[in-house]
């Protein structure tokens, strides 16, 4: 069993070390035949790298600082009432929409000609073309802040949904309020500290992705200059650039760890701040007002996500839309059903991809729990963020430097094993605390029955822990899909999966078409985690009734 462990962290850990050297061997010259040229200098001397460095650096920050407001608002503001349980209800939905097409959605919703000024045109703002007095996407990044927000949001505020059982809130706010402290007061001295602490790890993967994401840059961002991660992904595409590249994938790994530092930094100055303003005695107000502007606030960013949601599905079975109506004139469905040969086949191409990724991220989670049970291998969870920390172009840049090299670039198999690289941490996490928390006495009482180990588990440790593997398997399939970058760089293209179509066709292809690409990419993983919420209860009826015939 050993064995087993070791070589499931091996298939894991290894990729990471071949992205990191395969990016630095280039970087260093160390690869004169893949990457000629000094790649720093090259790096240094090109006129776009301040800018899109600074631009990274104020999309990431001011994006994550933005989810990480929003998310102790809704914690603040909206907790225990209907709001709270609205947002529950709208997380999972939300998470499962890859980041390319909530990008699209967004675009579809904010831009000149997009519903919200339909919404109020001609009625309210008079016009009867679309206004020309701003563009989407625009040239400081906001819109890409924005969309960076609509995505991050729900996943940090469902990690701290996860963790508020484990802090007894209800207890906390009534030994607050028995001292006379506010409400909001309650939460910033006795809750949110303690839940911080619990979701920082959270935060700088959500920072790590905001400093380094491609697709949704490529679709919400601006294009001179482009971000950091943009303007290396043209780099590597450059003839002679690709150390240049390499340089600037470790150059974006430095920045992320910087941006990490700065966060601890400030978040020792608050800390300071903080232990203060709570041996002050100060007990505050509390403002019913400032409660409901803040539920206002959580309330519209909500119906935005929604909204931009809506557009797909509207976009893609309009045959009519002309500006300034609110809905389109003229209903079809022969943007799903004329267009098959532009659907099929990235469509089978993706689900090629998800079904291999969830059922050989569930087996290899499956073996490593158990491995761990039995104390064949000792717990690593800090091994499985690892690939959740580094820019996902760091690594990939190395991946393919070596593809190139063992001429295995383009081949399924090599594409395969990035999908699941990225895809078994959140199965292992998710999984790993139902795992570790079953009863061992349900193993115990089946030995005793005389029941062997390959029984136990498949008789009696899954079927317990079917709901916890259905949720991984949901999750799996989510990854998978809106894997854009891996498939791009490792794929050589030659498979055309739903995100690399999206994002190639963007503005320059039909609305209808690019609504229709991007509510199928959302479709797949909104089904997998509708599935992942029934299938455990009629798997657990079905048992029940099998034991009722016994």
């Amino acid at each position: 069993m050993r064995l087993i462990g070791l070589s499931i962290a091996a298939l894991f850990a290894l990729p990471i070390l071949i992205g990191l050297f395969g990016s630095f061997l280039p970087a260093a010259g160390f690869m004169p035949q893949l990457a000629p040229g000094n790649g720093l200098q090259v790096l240094l001397s090109d006129p776009r790298f301040v800018p899109a460095i600074m631009l990274s650096l104020k999309t990431g920050l001011a994006a994550t600082a933005l989810v990480l407001l929003l998310t102790m608002l809704t914690l603040v503001c909206a907790h225990g009432t209907r709001l709270w349980q609205w947002l529950m209800a709208f997380l999972p939905p939300l998470l499962a929409v890859p980041h390319a097409a909530m990008a699209v959605g967004l675009v579809f919703l904010i831009s000149p000609s997009g519903w919200l000024v339909r919404l109020f045109s001609p009625s309210v703002t008079g016009l009867e073309r679309p206004p020309r007095s701003w563009v989407i996407p625009d040239s400081d990044g906001w819109s890409l802040v924005l969309g960076l927000v609509l995505k991050e949001a729900p996943f940090l505020l469902m990690a701290a949904a996860a963790h508020l059982s484990t802090i007894n809130v209800s207890d906390s706010l009534k030994i607050g309020r028995t001292l006379g402290y506010s409400p909001a007061r309650c939460w910033s001295r006795l809750v949110l500290p303690q839940l911080y602490a619990r979701i920082r790890l959270t935060l700088f993967i959500i920072l790590a992705f905001n400093f380094s994401v491609v697709d949704m840059a490529i679709l919400l961002g601006p294009g001179n200059p482009p971000t950091f991660s943009v303007f290396l992904l043209s780099l590597v595409n450059e003839p002679g650039s690709r150390a240049a590249a390499s340089a600037g994938a470790l150059f974006l790994a430095l920045g992320v760890v910087s941006c990490i530092a700065l966060v601890l930094i400030v978040e020792r100055v608050i800390a300071a701040i903080a232990g203060y303003r709570r041996v002050s005695g100060y007990r505050g107000r509390s403002l019913a007002v400032f409660r409901g502007l803040g539920q206002t606030v959580i309330a519209g960013i909500l119906m935005l996500s929604v909204a931009a949601m809506a557009m797909l599905l509207l976009w893609s079975i309009a045959r009519r839309w002309r500006f300034p109506d609110a809905l389109p004139s003229q209903w079809t469905s022969e943007n799903w059903l004329a267009r098959s040969d532009l659907l099929l086949e990235p469509l089978f191409c993706t689900l090629l991809f998800a079904v291999f990724v969830v059922v050989s991220s569930i087996l290899a989670a499956i073996a490593w729990l158990e491995c761990e049970r039995a104390n064949a291998v000792p717990r690593l969870d800090w091994m499985w963020y690892i690939p959740l920390l580094i820019p996902q172009i760091t690594l990939l840049f190395g991946w393919q430097a070596m593809a190139l090299l063992l001429r295995v670039d383009g081949e399924w198999l090599t594409v395969a094993y990035a999908h699941w690289v990225y895809a078994l941490p959140y199965v292992v996490l998710i999984m790993a605390v139902a795992w570790r928390e079953l009863d061992s006495n349900w193993h115990s009482a089946a030995a005793v029955l005389g029941a062997g180990y390959w029984k136990i588990l498949l008789r009696v440790r899954l079927p317990l822990l079917v709901k916890p593997v259905a949720q991984a398997a949901a999750v799996a399939l989510a990854v998978s899909v809106a894997q854009y970058l891996p498939t791009l760089l490792l794929g050589a293209g030659r498979h055309q999966t739903l995100s690399i179509e999206l994002v190639t066709s963007f503005g320059g292809v039909d609305r209808r078409v690019i609504a229709t690409l991007a509510a199928l990419q959302s479709l797949l993983p909104l089904l997998a985690f509708i599935a992942a919420l029934y299938l455990p209860r009629l798997f657990s009826t079905a048992n029940q009734d099998t034991h009722a015939t016994a």
